[in-house]
């Protein structure tokens, strides 16, 4: 053999190699952050994980091997001067502890991993991410403090960064639309409303010479009218005018808004290193009589640097389709400062409105940094409801079910324990907030920092409805010991159990799990009404609202000998709740079969709903479901956007079997929809999900799944006679209430199709 030859055997050889070994590891996160090189860690032991990447279905990972190095150039001669963790043979590919030397404070490192798999053998290496250390040991105002800093971003530039969160960047946007009026206003409309500033590019020639400055108006607003903006819109939705002063010539200029002024007790104000923002779509340039030319204009929406193309739902119904990119862009662009504080109003959060909008950001994007950021502030600045003091428990479990990380149920444990709200409970086994045992030793341990917590029920209440009576509570008589709160209570108690078993507190797991059973007994004694066959709203009322009724069903309160009852009277009320109940409702329809009912709940066109809130002229979900429902309504309220959740969890029916997403539920509930696509990207990777249906004949569901996990597979089956198949095979599934389910599908894409006779 000659020196060619040889030359181009051993070419193809090694390009053979090359592409017989799996692809690398993507979606790396230090310390559950995708861009950890725009932020800063003061965790000295980060944790990594990964995207197990294959070719070959049903492949999974067998061992990893990382390196993290002072440098980049080290890392790109694979010499991991700080760690080398050799070849670990483990399936573990998330929440895996830095074991390396001890690393320096405020300093730049770089990591990478492989993967060998079981199918597909040694991986080649990821791309190399960056992160930074910042101070570990500093003295905080309170556990898990957050600042921004100016740090280095390793090419000599400084850049603002957050301590421990995802970054929020500047999305600039032009218009999509132009209109100059007779009147010499310009006016500029950019599609969707966001937390914003306006940069402009002018031109100004004045006719008198002698002029150097003019003043001109620039109005922003939320709701346009034609080719205007409404300048009395109503509620609480914005119309600002601010004067911008310019010289002659060309220039370029940013709006100057002036800073939010802080008004409630945990208001976030922009940092004095941001321009201030405002929420806005629409923007007009008013000079009078001057010719002023605007060249460029930008919309500089602030949020989170999000990734758009990480999910995404297309189904036959155009109405749905519209509804969830309402609710998706809702959810991201309501983090404009590095959180889920929302409304321009207030700019602070609240536990409840943060756990939805918690649950929408895990169905968009393969983001968690800011959901936990979000709760470990509420664990140490509670708010005044006692229903939102659980929805702390509720943030703290799905952290863990969709992240698989218990780092937040061991540090903060006592505090969330606390939040249960047991020092509550009376010899009735039922918690109050009437009864007096709200001590200042109890609002210590939960971080409440006012005089007392009340019962909300639900939002607004009777002071804030604008032509509607009573709130959005369905006239619900609040009593000493009320149907709704202990419904709440239960709930905590089942994943308080939980988590104390998933960080080995047996005892506590088993105390909690005893009070499970003791609070659902006494629930059922004191609440439900035998004669009616529902709930009454509390100990010694006759009145029962849909949500004394649909909070039990949710949460699993209701025996099934009574859930008849419960769900005809739950369907008889429509939507008798506001935006933020109308989560629970929903997630109630749906897991108790309802699914055209849902649907319908969904779907539906009045003025209190999501089409109602588009046809009205939102982009961004609403406070409340109209103005005439709250008299200083919001149109930047991301604790109305549950339908980004809801589809996917639903009616796609992708959701994390157990903590992590290491196994999957795909239960699709179609409904009326002929087809159906969906994209979810998880912390293991993205899961697609697409059916078509032939309603009542047959019904074809095509998935993928990624590697290093398993799927159970639910089939709609409306027949207990029927052919399945899967990827060309004619196969059984277990047939249970509805549902084949095919358990265990492994990883990759498969196709089952189902047929009834």
């Amino acid at each position: 053999m000659n020196k060619l030859t040889f030359s181009i055997v051993l070419f193809f050889i090694t390009l053979t190699s090359l592409f017989a070994q799996s692809p690398a590891p993507t979606g790396l996160l230090c310390q559950l952050m995708s861009h950890p090189e725009l932020s800063v860690i003061t965790e000295k032991n980060p944790e990594f994980g990964w995207i197990v990447n294959s070719d070959k279905p049903g492949d999974s990972q067998k061992a990893y091997q990382i390196l993290v190095a002072s440098s980049a150039e080290l890392l790109q001669n694979n010499m991991g001067d700080m760690w080398n963790s050799g070849k670990v043979k483990t399936a573990q590919s998330i929440n895996v502890g830095y074991a390396g030397k001890a690393l320096s404070a405020n300093k730049i490192y770089y990591w990478k991993v492989k993967t060998y798999n079981k199918k597909s053998g040694e991986n080649t290496w990821s791309l190399p991410q960056q992160f930074n250390t910042g101070e570990f040991d500093r003295t905080t105002k309170w556990p898990g403090e957050s600042r921004w800093l100016l740090i280095d971003n390793g090419n000599g530039q400084k850049s603002w960064a957050l301590e421990n969160r995802h970054p929020v960047v500047y999305h600039l946007v032009k218009p999509v639309r132009k209109t100059i009026r007779d009147n010499g206003a310009q006016f500029f409309d950019f599609g969707r409303s966001a937390f914003a500033t306006v940069e402009i590019n002018l031109t100004w020639t004045p006719k008198d010479t002698a002029q150097k400055e003019l003043t001109l108006k620039i109005n922003i607003g939320e709701k346009g009218v034609g080719d205007s903006i409404d300048q009395k819109p109503g509620g609480g939705v914005i119309f600002r005018t601010f004067p911008m002063t310019i010289k002659s010539g060309t220039a370029n200029y940013t709006l100057q808004i002036p800073r939010f002024v802080p008004k409630f007790p945990h208001s976030q104000p922009m940092p004095p290193q941001m321009p201030e923002i405002i929420p806005f779509r629409f923007c007009e340039v008013l000079s009078g009589t001057e010719k002023v030319t605007v060249n460029d204009i930008t919309h500089k929406a602030l949020y989170i640097l999000d990734n758009e193309k990480a999910s995404g739902f297309k189904s036959s119904n155009s109405d749905l389709n519209a509804i969830y990119e309402l609710c998706k862009y809702s959810t991201v662009a309501n983090t404009f400062n590095g959180d889920y504080a929302n409304s321009e109003r207030e700019r602070m959060m609240y536990e409840a409105d943060c756990y939805i909008q918690q649950m929408g950001h895990y169905a968009v994007d393969r983001e968690f940094a800011i959901a936990r950021y979000s709760l470990e502030n509420l664990l140490y600045h509670a708010t005044w409801p006692s229903e939102w003091i659980s929805h702390s428990v509720f943030m703290a479990w799905a952290d863990y079910l969709y992240t698989g990380n218990t780092d937040v149920i061991t540090r903060y444990y006592d505090d969330i324990k606390a939040k249960t709200m047991t020092a509550l409970q009376s010899e009735k086994s039922l918690i109050s907030t009437q009864t007096g045992k709200q001590t200042k030793e109890f609002l210590k341990s939960i971080h409440y920092n006012g005089a007392t917590l009340r019962d909300i029920v639900d939002w607004p209440n009777a002071s804030y409805m604008s032509t509607v009576a009573g709130g959005e509570s369905d006239g619900y008589d609040f009593r000493d010991y009320n149907t709704v709160v202990n419904a709440f209570y239960y709930q905590s108690m089942v994943y308080m159990a939980k988590m104390s078993d998933a960080i080995g507190k047996k005892n506590d797991a088993r105390l909690f799990s005893a009070k499970v059973d003791s609070v659902k007994s006494a629930f059922n004694k004191n609440f439900f009404n035998s004669e009616t066959g529902i709930y009454v709203d509390g100990i010694g009322s006759k009145h029962s609202s849909l949500h004394a009724n649909m909070y039990p069903l949710c949460f699993g309160l209701v025996p099934t000998e009574n859930q008849k009852s419960v769900i005809n009277f739950i369907k008889s009320k429509r939507m008798a709740c506001g935006v933020y109940s109308s989560n629970y409702l929903l997630e109630a329809m749906f897991d108790y079969n309802q699914t055209d009912y849902a649907m319908s709940l969904l779907t539906d066109d009045s003025d209190r709903s999501w089409l109602n809130m588009i046809r009205v002229g939102a982009t961004m979900t609403t406070e409340a479901w109209d103005n005439k429902y709250k008299l200083n309504n919001g149109w930047s309220h991301a604790w109305s956007a549950s339908p980004a959740h809801i589809i996917p969890r639903k009616i796609m029916g992708i959701e994390p079997a157990e903590p992590g997403f290491g196994k999957i539920n795909i239960r699709p509930r179609p409904g009326n929809l002929t087809e159906a696509k969906a994209k979810v990207s998880t912390i293991r990777g993205d899961i697609d999900v697409g059916f078509k249906q032939e309603i009542g004949k047959s019904f074809e569901l095509n998935i993928t799944i990624p590697a290093n996990t398993t799927a159970n597979v639910y089939m709609p089956t409306s027949s207990k006679k029927y052919t399945l198949i899967i990827d060309g095979k004619k196969s059984n599934g277990q047939y249970a209430n509805e549902y084949t389910l095919v358990k265990n599908a492994s990883s990759g894409s498969h196709k089952l199709s189902i047929s009834y006779e």
